[in-house]
């Protein structure tokens, strides 16, 4: 059975290839680019059942009519050496904090598709007493105080991992809440706290990291609800613009990036969740936990973008 990441892939392939053959059969000058990435999306695809298949290609194929309106880029060329490429991003690229899994691009003009099959997470970063999360999030080192709250914790769980390596999570009952999750949380929010305080780009660069570097276009197809849903991040009004005098049948409204937050806390009733409420609209939750069985020396973030500005571009299709 595929897995998550598996299916995640699947669905980018379905996209890549919808798009492809849709602008070909409209008589576009178009090309999927043939490399190692799109074979290894074209091969999770393959592990697919054929029903799985249909539904990975129904929800890419219901999103096209919706794309071509707001981007005319897509069927836009400026004569016939103006061809539209299609590609599959790199693994790599998404680690560099480009959140787009399909691109297309043609001359001085690009936009990108990030593709979320049931879900809608925007990262699973990690804490450990060797990250320093101000500095890859914000570009901002964290304190030396900060590191000093975070280790007397990992420094237990490594004294508890010498005594017995094969201790489990479940092993430590409330404590892991009460000697873990809640200081560990704590220490997270106050440095977080006065990184944004101390800096006035820290709220737009952590905004930047989670939801991704560059304007894109994110798809989310909701197997539960039978939807597939559009979302045009159109940060700065980079997207959704006027290609070879060609202009947008839609319109996305331009969204802006927050200059402060606002507020962050504990969830009501968790001490494993913390919500930030910034400025221009946005939300998001950090809810900890253990990516593992056994104890080790670091914990995840599950991080979700819980709202984001009203005038955001959203579209759900049945």
């Amino acid at each position: 059975m595929p897995s998550q990441v598996e299916n995640g892939k699947a669905f980018e392939f379905a996209i890549a290839n919808a798009y492809y053959q849709h602008l070909l059969s409209n008589g576009q000058h178009v090309q999927l680019q043939n490399d190692n990435n799109l074979v290894n999306v074209q091969n999770c695809y393959a592990a697919q059942t054929e029903k799985d298949k249909l539904w990975f290609d129904t929800a890419a194929q219901k999103t096209i009519e919706t794309l071509v309106a707001i981007e005319p880029g897509l069927t836009s060329n400026r004569n016939l050496f103006d061809i539209l490429n299609i590609r599959v991003a790199s693994d790599l690229e998404g680690i560099n904090g480009d959140v787009r899994d399909v691109i297309f691009s043609r001359q001085n003009w690009e936009i990108g598709i990030s593709a979320k099959n049931n879900h809608d997470a925007v990262k699973h970063s990690r804490l450990s007493p060797l990250i320093d999360f101000g500095r890859e999030w914000m570009g901002i080192p964290c304190s030396q105080k900060y590191f000093e709250e975070i280790n007397c914790v990992f420094d237990s769980l490594a004294n508890l991992k010498r005594q017995n390596p094969k201790i489990k999570w479940e092993d430590l009952g409330n404590a892991k809440s009460t000697n873990v999750y809640v200081p560990l949380l704590k220490a997270f929010r106050d440095e977080m706290l006065k990184l944004a305080k101390s800096n006035v780009s820290a709220s737009s660069n952590l905004l930047s990291y989670l939801i991704g570097r560059k304007p894109f276009y994110k798809i989310i197809k909701e197997d539960g609800r039978n939807i597939v849903v559009v979302k045009a991040f159109n940060i700065g009004g980079k997207l959704n613009q006027t290609i070879n005098g060609h202009k947008p049948i839609i319109k996305t409204d331009s969204v802006k990036l927050p200059t402060r937050i606002i507020e962050l806390e504990f969830k009501e009733g968790s001490d494993t969740t913390l919500m930030m409420v910034l400025d221009e609209g946005w939300q998001i939750s950090f809810r900890m936990h253990n990516a593992s069985t056994l104890v080790e020396n670091s914990l995840k973030f599950d991080i979700q973008l819980i709202g984001n500005p009203p005038i955001l571009f959203t579209q759900h299709l049945f």
